[in-house]
């Protein structure tokens, strides 16, 4: 293992009945965070890119621990009191099980996950974070942002029917390019994420694209394990959602 990398993330869902914006946290006292922000799912929120208000946030976080891990989530309404203030609220430690490409949430771009233990149950829900980022929003860098924008909200909507899918979300960090925004897609199984990835459609198209047009600077992938969860999404406790 790569002592600079993380070896597990956390994911906090938040549900407002209003746009909110992104609310403070602090980690500070917690061992082992290695990134933690606060994104906004404009696009679903039909607002404005640049805008950091959004009916759904999340709280995304990087570990050198799975205790780590653990730990914010058991102590997340210190890390972010306006937790409180939520419609609905879930919470997830992850362990990667396959990761590749970069991002920038440990510094410097490049990878940010070691991936400790490669093996995965094929028949339990799985979570999927994809990051893109690119160094500068000017000129020909614009264009491709658009872009690639474009194309992630047509492959939103085209996954509105795909078998096995939970529920999937985009977010933006506040600060522009500052932090790789991320796409979270939640799956029922591994079958399920790879047929809608590699089988018939516009996913498989898409991808094709980015590689050949390179949309973005850098991009990652990683496939996570759910090592725990608490609180509902859609009603449900994870693995339930529909």
């Amino acid at each position: 293992m790569t002592a600079a990398l993380a070896t597990h993330a956390t994911i906090i869902l938040v549900r407002f009945d209003e746009p909110t914006g992104v609310g403070p946290i602090d980690a500070s006292s917690i061992p082992g965070v290695r990134f933690l922000d606060v994104g906004a799912d404009v696009r679903a929120a039909s607002i404005d890119p640049r805008s950091t208000l959004a009916y759904t946030l999340v709280i995304y976080g990087l570990h050198d621990s799975e205790a780590s891990a653990r730990e914010l989530i058991e102590r997340r309404h210190d890390v972010a009191p306006w937790l409180s203030e939520a419609k609905e609220t879930c919470s997830l430690a992850l362990r990667p099980f396959r990761h590749f490409g970069e991002a920038n949430f440990l510094g410097p771009a490049g990878p940010v996950l070691a991936v400790e233990n490669a093996e995965h149950d094929r028949q339990s829900p799985l979570v999927i974070v994809t990051s893109a980022g690119w160094d500068s929003a000017e000129g020909e860098a614009l264009e491709r942002i658009i872009r690639f924008s474009e194309h992630v909200s047509a492959v939103r909507i085209s996954m509105g029917g795909a078998a096995g899918l939970l529920a999937q979300h985009s977010f933006g960090f506040a600060g522009g390019l500052a932090t790789d925004g991320i796409t979270v897609t939640f799956w029922r199984d591994v079958a399920s994420a790879m047929a809608f990835a590699y089988g018939p459609g516009l996913h498989r198209s898409q991808v094709k694209v980015q590689r050949e047009e390179l949309y973005g600077d850098r991009t990652s992938f990683t496939r996570f394990a759910v090592l725990h969860s608490e609180g509902t999404w859609n009603g449900a406790p994870f693995g339930g959602w529909h």
